[in-house]
């Protein structure tokens, strides 16, 4: 062979004495087809430099240089045929665009190999490239490219790429006239091979026979030109060519659409038999969309359709046939592929390239994207499914010679992971520090304890936040008939998927029954009944409104609890015999519990998900109201105070009011005032926490005691926070090393942070010693000591290898498999060393180098001068270099790539081996995050309290001795989550205590938008502090810890539960009653309002005399009932002051002295004290300028028209309103005036109030019920406080009965003597 020397030498002259040299090689050998297209038939090493040979023709001249190379080296007979292949180039702008149009074609075969596929880089590459033969290996010729051995050579479907990523373009000729085309051809790097070949010599043959026919000259031009595209196999009509049919639509004039119309045809007249069953959708089950029970995650295909599949097609079917309802990312080399429907939905929601190839419709993204790509699919609410390939090509090569067969060609693939919005365990695609939390969830119903005829109904519920394998179960045991503890579950834990049982109702269930409609099918006991309605509309309305909702068949998807014992002891999960002591108690004695955690393990079973996340055997019981150690706050509660979003935003009494579905808290809720946490793992503690504030004065105390500590010790907390700000995220990460899915980088990340962790504490020893708190001395002793096992896993491999390139590499001498394996790779490198010093000297050329090209690596790299022996196979070549493999260099280079593969393998197995040594001590390691989790919540408490502004203090916490009074004391108390430059008022607030005018419940009164909600709102916030362990926005704060915290504010419908304003007053008013105890605070703001005045008054009296009269909880009742005002405030009668304060005398008082106290007064129901929010009015102008002052007595008026005016009401309208009112009053006050009877008239005094003789009533009853019942003294209550023995349904305490009669006698009025 000669090579080109002489730079000067034209360039199509120097190519064309390479390529026609290469021709005449020993390893080549050509013949011709029968339709005319040259086939060269070569071995798989010969190929390549056949390409690098195409490259450098192919360029902006290429048509011109091989038309010469023919003149110059072609036999006399070929002469003529140039002449004829001009007539066959496309000479029509027309036909110019549908060659713009023409895309990849549809292929028949299996083509697992094809993974050179480029699908992002077809609309960007360009046909210009030179010397891509080395992109073509880099980008998709991977190592998972199937290898055929000897092939030949076919251009069609080359050329059928090229005209779609670089058309050819008819230009104007040298002479302007349009003679002689000028034609730019892309690239052939991208060459197709098909079957085998036959031997003949190419000697002579032209190099443009390649693409145009040599024989059946009598067809037209086109026809003779196109058939050349064909495969070599397929003869001119075969229904399999749709380039020919579009190339003849080019010829007679079609357009571009009418292009791309034919093209899709021809796609679905060859596959319309073979996928025709796909327009009759069913399930495995073969039931249609919108039967009763249709699967939608699982697709029936018929036997007659698998005979018809490649071994690619059905080996993708097999996956896809069970994750129908999932988009499936295929993995064929470097890129993830879609096929059919998911093909579609990536090319219509994200606009991917859509391709014909392997008879479905394609799209894909390169391997390096898959992360982003699923982030969308998510985003979208799809789920996505991962099938990856289980070993390499080479790997798969070296299994079956190992096994002695080959096998059909494919690498095993298999499905790795389904991944779902709220079931994510890759640190790249969680979003957040918060929690996610998938929940399952059963519903039975059973009679009732107390053996009355209604049917109970309880909850079994399980959920998992994935991320750290955390399980949580619990029981809601006779929920009453608004599902009140479910929707409080539901606020704390916001799951982002719900599993439940199929059958009742549900998305496209079609339930029985109306609204309140109960379960009475046989499984409904056992909860295998499905949910009911009522429960279905409290999930979908408490729930955020992207929760995806997952229906499972009972019993086989759903497990009940006998499957559920069965599953867990055979997939043995735990090392020991012995289960989680929360699942053993569950096992024991609570059924529904188990249930639900058999639906979820179900559940996860199906994303693959189970094993790693249950074998960690974290599953602890979950009470969502922790009767015994926390405050408790239920679902209306957080969502009315704020405590994770602001109503406006996330709604009232959505599933946004958890807050877990934000990166960020909502500026404006107590979560965001609190939540200076460091690490991702302290925050998801501190938001459990403000869940379930403390509730013992002991436990409150201590914690105040470390945060007035840390406040003291910035020397501290800077120490703290310089460590903590940069840990990752620990929880999350020993849960992944566990999997055994962990990255290197994050592992690494793991390691340094239990090192700083384990530093810190060390130093935290040292800088506090005995002046910390008791606290922090119990957290920095039970840290258990992690410098030891960090020794021990840092020495266990090469660290900066590890750092370097992210592959844990063992020590030598520490993993016996590994260590042989590098030792094969030294011995052939040392060969491959020898080799090259042997070369140089043997052709005395110190020049010669190994190159690395593509897969090929460790190719001689001599100058094209030198003349080789016949037995060196030529790889690649250059003008001025060829690359060749020596006959033993061959075979080594082979043993090499053999050795690396095992080394990879090795490391592989040291990696996992590694993480599960690792794993082995998550107990200790996780004990260790937990105490540096809590010391995180403890600084963001103290960050938090320095950062609430003046006024703020220490609140003092006094637990109540037996049998005293609760009390809420504040001075100067302001919103915690107001700004204080925007010139908050503070007001004082007293509640409860023994004093004789001790009032436990406060009537509020006052103006519209006169801050009555607001102040309602602060009193329970600064509770919420208070108990949460931080300071509070007061001048002074004292207080006994609350037991149980309720609200009822604001006015709002549910359409989806079909409850109107009004119902949702009552229901939770009937909370507050069945629930609230002497040690409870409950707040109520204008309660009913969402019915008629009298009624809404009537509703209002009843509940305030039921808390005041029964209960005795503190309180603050908000109401514009003057009624109600009226009847609960009796002025004193030897005052000579105006009986009713009215609001604009106050006002006028208050503006010159703000102490000013009100008449003497007092109420009918003792213990009631009335007060009102203070505003100055301007009757004229209707203008209301509000004080926001709490000051004691009655509004005299709510104000209601003055704010219409200032809201921009016509003041015509206001004016009208006014006189319409005055008109109301004036009636009212002359029937209040009218006496009973006209000849009899009592004196006031003498009339026993109807109240009061409804308590006595009350009395005489509960004391029949308490004779007759002989109750249980409980440990914690004095007999004092004890409940009255009566139904469930009656919440009273004999101290309130008894102490609300003694006041209410003592403050009668005595009748005047006779």
């Amino acid at each position: 062979m000669s090579g080109a020397k002489d730079g000067g030498t034209p360039k199509s002259a120097r190519t064309q004495t390479s390529i026609f040299s290469f021709f005449s090689t020993p390893s080549t050998k050509t013949t011709q087809s029968t339709n005319g297209t040259l086939q060269v038939s070569m071995d798989r090493d010969s190929q390549d430099a056949l390409l690098d040979e195409l490259d450098d023709l192919v360029d902006n001249d290429m048509l011109t240089e091989i038309e010469k190379a023919e003149e110059k080296h072609a036999p006399p007979t070929a002469t003529s045929n140039r002449r004829k292949r001009k007539a066959a180039h496309v000479e029509s702008e027309d036909e110019e665009m549908a060659l713009d149009d023409l895309s990849v074609g549809g292929d028949s075969g299996d083509d697992d190999e094809d993974d050179d596929y480029r699908p992002e880089a077809i609309e960007t590459a360009t046909s210009r490239t030179r010397g891509s033969r080395n992109r073509r290996r880099a980008i998709g010729d991977s190592d998972e490219d199937e290898d055929e051995g000897d092939v030949k050579v076919d251009l069609s479907e080359e050329i059928e790429a090229a005209a779609t990523l670089a058309p050819s373009r008819i230009g104007q000729g040298k002479n302007g006239n349009g003679v002689g085309p000028e034609t730019r051809v892309p690239s052939l790097s991208r060459m197709r091979y098909s079957a085998a070949g036959s031997s003949s010599s190419a000697s002579g043959t032209p190099l443009m026979s390649i693409v145009k026919p040599q024989t059946d000259t009598g067809r037209p031009a086109l026809e003779r030109a196109s058939t050349s595209l064909m495969p070599a196999d397929t003869t001119a009509s075969s229904e399999s060519i749709p380039l020919l049919q579009r190339m003849q639509l080019s010829a007679t004039g079609a357009t571009k659409s009418e292009t791309k119309r034919a093209r899709a045809a021809a796609f679905a007249k060859k596959n319309d038999g073979r996928y025709a069953w796909l327009a009759d959708e069913r399930d495995a089950q073969k039931l249609r969309p919108g039967d009763p029970g249709y699967d939608k995650r699982t697709l029936y295909i018929p036997d007659s359709a698998w005979g018809q599949f490649s071994a690619f097609e059905r080996q993708y079917w097999e996956i896809k046939s069970q994750q129908w309802d999932t988009v499936v990312f295929f993995k064929k080399g470097k890129f993830y592929e879609l096929y059919e429907k998911d093909a579609t939905v990536a090319h219509q929601q994200f606009d991917l390239k859509l391709t014909d190839r392997v008879n479905m419709r394609m799209a894909g993204v390169p391997e390096s994207s898959f992360d982003h790509w699923v982030a969308q699919f998510l985003a979208k609410g799809y789920k996505v499914a991962r099938v990856d390939q289980m070993e390499s090509r080479l790997a798969k090569e070296m299994r079956e010679r190992g096994g002695g067969k080959k096998g059909d060609g494919l690498v095993a693939r298999e499905l790795t992971a389904v991944l779902t919005a709220g079931t994510l365990v890759d640190p790249t695609l969680l979003m957040q520090d918060l929690a996610t939390h998938c929940m399952a969830i059963v519903e039975a119903t059973h009679a009732h304890e107390d053996g009355s005829a209604e049917l109970a109904t309880s909850f079994g519920v399980a959920f998992v936040d994935t991320s750290t394998a955390q399980f949580r179960l619990c029981t809601v045991a006779n929920d009453d008939a608004q599902r009140s503890g479910l929707e409080t579950l539901l606020v704390q834990v916001n799951p982002r998927e719900v599993v439940y049982v199929r059958g009742g109702a549900g998305p496209g269930q079609r339930a029985r029954g109306g609204m309140y409609a109960e379960l009475t099918s046989p499984d409904a006991q056992d909860g295998m009944a499905g949910i009911s309605q009522a429960t279905w509309h409290v999930l979908k309305n408490t729930c955020g409104p992207d929760t995806d909702w997952i229906a499972l068949a009972p019993r086989r998807e759903f497990w009940d609890a006998p499957t559920t014992v069965r599953e867990l002891t055979q997939a043995a999960y735990f090392d020991t015999d012995a289960w989680p002591a929360a699942l053993q108690h569950a096992a024991e004695h609570e059924r529904l519990a188990l249930a639900s955690v058999g639906g979820l393990l179900a559940y996860l079973r199906g994303l693959r998900l189970d094993a790693d996340l249950a074998t960690l055997g974290n599953f602890d019981a979950y009470s969502p109201l922790q009767h015994d150690s926390a405050l408790i706050l239920d679902g209306p509660t957080l969502t009315n105070l704020d405590i994770f979003t602001v109503a406006a935003e996330g709604g009232s009494g959505s599933g946004q009011g958890a807050g877990a579905g934000t990166a960020a808290p909502t500026q404006g809720t107590l979560f965001a005032l609190v939540d200076h946490a460091c690490t991702a793992f302290g925050r998801r503690l501190l938001r459990r926490w403000t869940c379930h504030p403390l509730r013992h004065a002991d436990a409150i105390n201590a914690r105040l005691d470390t945060v007035d500590f840390l406040l003291g010790a910035a020397d501290v907390r800077d120490i703290c926070r310089e460590v903590l700000a940069v840990l990752p995220d620990l929880e999350r990460g020993l849960s992944r090393i566990h999997a055994g899915r962990c990255k290197v980088a994050d592992f690494l990340g793991v390691l340094r942070g239990l090192r700083s962790i384990d530093d810190l504490v060390v130093r935290l020893r040292r800088e506090c010693g005995t002046a910390a708190p008791a606290r922090v001395q119990t957290l920095l002793a039970t840290f258990p000591p992690l410098g030891p096992l960090m020794d021990e896993f840092g020495a266990a491999f090469d660290a900066r290898v590890a750092d370097a390139d992210s592959r844990l590499e063992p020590v030598s001498g520490s993993d016996g498999p590994y260590d042989e394996a590098q030792a094969a790779v030294a011995e052939l490198d040392a060969w491959l060393d020898q080799h090259l010093r042997d070369t140089r000297a043997r052709f005395g050329c110190a020049s010669i180098v190994y190159k690395h090209v593509g897969k090929e690596q460790y190719q001689l790299e001599l100058p094209a001068t030198i003349d080789v022996p016949a037995d060196f196979l030529r790889l690649s070549a250059t003008k001025a270099v060829s690359r060749y493999w020596s006959p033993p260099l061959r075979v080594k280079a082979r043993a090499r790539a053999e050795a690396i593969e095992t080394r990879t393998m090795a490391l592989d197995s040291f990696k996992t081996r590694l993480y599960a040594r690792f794993a082995c001590h998550y107990a200790l390691t996780l004990r260790c995050v937990s105490v540096i989790a809590e010391l995180d919540c403890l600084l963001a408490l103290t960050a938090a309290s320095a950062a609430m502004g003046a006024p703020s203090c220490r609140p003092t916490i006094v637990e109540p001795a037996v049998g005293a009074a609760a009390f809420v004391d504040f001075r100067q108390l302001r919103h915690p989550c107001v700004e204080t430059t925007t010139g908050f008022v503070a007001n004082d607030i007293t509640l409860g205590g023994r004093a004789a005018d001790a009032a436990s419940m406060i009537l509020l009164t006052g103006p519209n938008m006169g801050g009555k909600s607001t102040l309602l709102r602060q009193v329970c916030l600064g509770v919420l502090l208070a108990q949460l362990g931080c300071h509070v926005p007061a001048e002074a704060a004292t207080i006994t810890p609350v037991d149980r915290l309720f609200t009822r504010i604001g006015a709002r419908d549910n359409m989806l539960t079909g409850r109107s304003t009004f119902m949702v007053e009552m229901a939770e008013t009937a909370t507050i009653l069945r629930h609230a105890t002497p040690r409870s605070l409950a707040v109520l703001d204008e309660l009913g309002r969402g019915t008629s005045t009298h009624d809404g008054a009537a509703v209002a009296f009843a509940a305030l005399h039921g808390l005041c009269a029964r209960i005795g909880c503190l309180g603050i009742f908000s109401t514009h009932y003057g009624l109600l005002a009226d009847s609960m405030h009796t002025p004193d009668t030897t005052d000579s002051a105006d009986p009713v304060a009215s609001v604009d005398s106050a006002d006028a008082a208050a503006l010159a002295n703000p102490t000013d106290v009100a008449p003497a007064s007092h109420t009918a129901i003792p213990r009631l004290r009335p007060m009102f929010m203070a505003c100055a009015v301007d009757e004229a102008e209707h203008r209301v300028t509000f004080l926001y002052r709490l000051q004691r007595g009655v509004a005299s008026k709510s104000h209601g028209m003055n704010v219409a005016a200032m809201a921009g009401v016509p003041l015509p309208v206001v004016r009208s309103a006014v006189q319409i009112a005055k008109q109301f009053e004036r009636r009212l006050n002359q029937q209040r005036a009218r006496p009973l009877h006209q000849d009899f008239a009592p004196h006031p005094a003498a009339l026993l109030p109807l109240s009061l003789q409804s308590d006595f009533s009350n009395l005489l009853r509960v004391a029949a019920l308490e004779s007759n019942a002989q109750p249980a003294a409980t440990a914690h209550s004095s007999a004092s406080e004890k409940p009255v023995a009566g139904p469930a349904a009656e919440n009273q305490y004999w101290s309130c009965i008894i102490d609300h009669l003694r006041r209410s006698l003592a403050a009668a009025p005595t009748a005047p003597p006779a």
